[in-house]
């Protein structure tokens, strides 16, 4: 880094952290206007530094101009009498950050062609009129006729001047984040609202200065994989010209439609949401835009469709399977209408029933557990009807600087006394989880380096503090402790037998304690029969196990591995066969309900999740 432009008083110190982008989006606008409006809390000098380029880290244009994508370093560097703790807490705020980005794309997204053939046989299945395909943004069934988006423009003289509009549309953003502030539509006003706070706007003093400035940014985002973000800009330009008298609103029906469009900008979303709208289909959007995060939001069935559509006065959008038909036959409507019905039964059966007991139509019952982070995430598993944890992510819950043995156990503790099953990931970072505290050397490929059980070797200290920790929170309550990224038997006897170590230099239980491994790296498919005769348990990561099979990192911002490809349902067939030792999922393909009613007929009966698919999926196995 260069750091010949930064100059401070001798009074004042520098302190500075390098921090990684392990968001697989980036580093796109709702995080940033979150980092940015953090740094403006703080007096001192806050700046960014990334490859020779330093920024202020109060400007969110100059972050935006970054263009960080995941795996991206950047070094924080605060400035100031006591820089160190403002260091500290921004830091953990960006961990944070990153974790909540982390969580929402865990769940694997494909966008398939209009010849996908997963969805081409459910949907002939179905329907057997004419049908178009696309990607699910929000699921539901509705009946009603097809209607292209239209604006109407209108222009009034009044009195404000740029400074004046921009100063109210602030005042305006600010109210709607107050109004939202529990909802999903918060941050975008948040990011909305600071894009205007900042110094490159405050800045501009007419409308034409405004224009260009619009006009630029979104051209320089044109057909990179930040383009999303252009709809952001448009939005804002909206409302400021809204204020000064130009308005452009969207025309629709006062009787229920589906409407279809290029693509709509947030403000039109919220506007939708309080019309007759039941279900939206768009071209040119993407399954994390802003619009998209809003119609989720907001509940309203919607699909991404790339092909052609023409209006209907009556069609079926079933975005429940990514289906919509324009000119349904007597019988598709019918069957439409009983696909309805059948959601709203199961949906309210599921919400009833999430604390009973999962039985499947043999009359075998299946584990439902949830995968948490933290104790608040366990407390919401408990609410959605957890049957226990099938996997805590422990790394999460300590971000920027190591917890003491004592913080450690009291963590640990209070989430096991919720559960009755509980199983512990022992710390998995490396690849794209990374905690500050912890040095580790920079690796060409990170996901093929320090990982997991790797850390018994590298930094033997933290993994034994964390050992000791688990062991003295369970207080004799049977819990699962399980090791990731184990490649062979050796890495699993030596990790257990420093386990027990610890257990009898402290004098803690361990005959409460089952020892297991995560299966993700496929040497473990040919070592399968050494490990029935070591190992108490397996838990499959398919996450991690799809990324190593296909040679596509899970993070990799234009390839995506088929989370349902028939080569890894074999391969998860085959260790179901091959083990003697019980065997679950604790990927994000068990809350895939076409992926769970797979796994069920290869024969597992332990499926662990988001706690939010908990529910739905309890009920889908219920019902075959």
């Amino acid at each position: 880094m260069n750091f010949l432009n930064n100059i401070f008083r001798p009074s004042q110190q520098k302190h500075s952290i390098i921090l990684c982008i392990t968001s697989p989006r980036g580093l796109h606008l709702r995080p940033i206007a979150s980092f940015v409006n953090e740094t403006k809390k703080y007096s001192e000098e806050i700046s960014l530094y990334n490859k020779d380029q330093r920024v202020d880290a109060k400007s969110i244009n100059a972050i935006l101009a970054l263009t960080l994508v995941a795996g991206d370093r950047f070094e924080l560097c605060v400035i100031g009498q006591e820089p160190q703790k403002t260091l500290y807490a921004l830091a953990d705020f960006f961990e944070e950050l990153m974790q909540a980005e982390l969580q929402k794309h865990q769940v694997a997204v494909i966008e398939p062609s209009s010849d996908s053939s997963e969805i081409s046989k459910i949907e002939t299945a179905v329907y057997s009129s004419q049908s178009l395909t696309g990607s699910i943004i929000c699921e539901g069934i509705v009946l009603a006729p097809l209607y292209r988006a239209t604006l109407k423009i209108e222009n009034r003289s009044n009195n404000l001047d740029f400074q004046e509009a921009l100063q109210q549309s602030i005042q305006e953003l600010d109210k709607l984040y107050e109004k939202h502030k529990q909802s999903a539509n918060a941050s975008i006003y948040l990011a909305h609202k600071t894009l205007l706070e900042d110094k490159e706007i405050q800045n501009i003093t007419t409308l034409e200065a405004f224009n260009i400035y619009i006009k630029e940014h979104i051209q320089s985002l044109q057909a990179t994989s930040f383009d999303a973000r252009r709809a952001d800009y448009l939005d804002i330009q909206k409302l400021i010209l809204a204020k000064l008298g130009q308005s452009s609103t969207l025309v629709v029906p006062d009787t229920p439609f589906i409407l279809f469009a290029d693509d709509l900008l947030p403000s039109e979303v919220a506007t939708l949401s309080k019309s007759a709208v039941v279900g939206v289909v768009l071209k040119k959007s993407s399954l994390l835009s802003h619009s998209a995060i809003l119609l989720k939001s907001f509940a309203i069935p919607s699909v991404i469709i790339r092909d052609t559509i023409v209006a209907s006065d009556k069609s079926i959008l079933d975005a429940s399977l990514g289906v919509l038909i324009s000119k349904p036959s007597s019988e598709d409507i019918d069957i439409a209408k009983d696909r309805i019905i059948q959601n709203q039964e199961i949906e309210h059966s599921a919400d009833l029933k999430k604390f009973d007991k999962t039985i499947n139509k043999e009359g075998k019952e299946v584990k439902v557990l949830a995968n948490i982070t933290n104790l608040e995430s366990a407390k919401e598993a408990k609410a959605q009807g957890a049957d226990g944890v099938g996997l805590l992510r422990s790394e999460f819950i300590f971000q920027t600087k190591e917890p003491t043995l004592e913080e450690q156990t009291k963590v640990y503790r209070d989430i096991f006394r919720l559960f009755d099953t509980i199983t512990i990931r022992t710390l998995d970072v490396g690849g794209d989880k990374e905690l500050p505290y912890i040095k580790m050397a920079k690796e060409a490929n990170p996901f093929l380096g320090i990982r997991g059980i790797r850390l018994f070797d590298s930094h033997p200290e933290v993994l034994q503090t964390q050992i000791k920790a688990i062991l003295r929170a369970s207080k004799g309550k049977a819990i699962n402790i399980m090791f990731p990224m184990v490649s062979t038997p050796k890495e699993f006897i030596n990790a257990k037998a420093t386990t027990l170590r610890i257990a009898q230099k402290y004098k803690l239980k361990v005959d409460n304690v089952k020892f297991g491994i995560m299966i993700e790296v496929p040497s473990v498919i040919f070592q399968i029969d050494a490990f029935n005769d070591i190992v108490d348990f397996y838990s499959i990561g398919t996450n991690d196990l799809t990324q190593y099979l296909f040679a596509i990192e899970r993070t990799h911002p234009t390839l995506h591995a088929d989370p349902l490809s028939d080569v890894l349902f074999d391969v998860l067939e085959l260790l179901y066969t091959k083990s003697t030792k019980p065997i679950s999922i604790c990927g994000e393909i068990a809350s895939i309900p076409q992926a769970s009613k797979r796994l069920l007929e290869i024969g597992f009966t332990s499926l662990s999740m988001a706690s939010a698919q908990i529910p739905l999926i309890k009920e889908t196995i219920r019902n075959g």
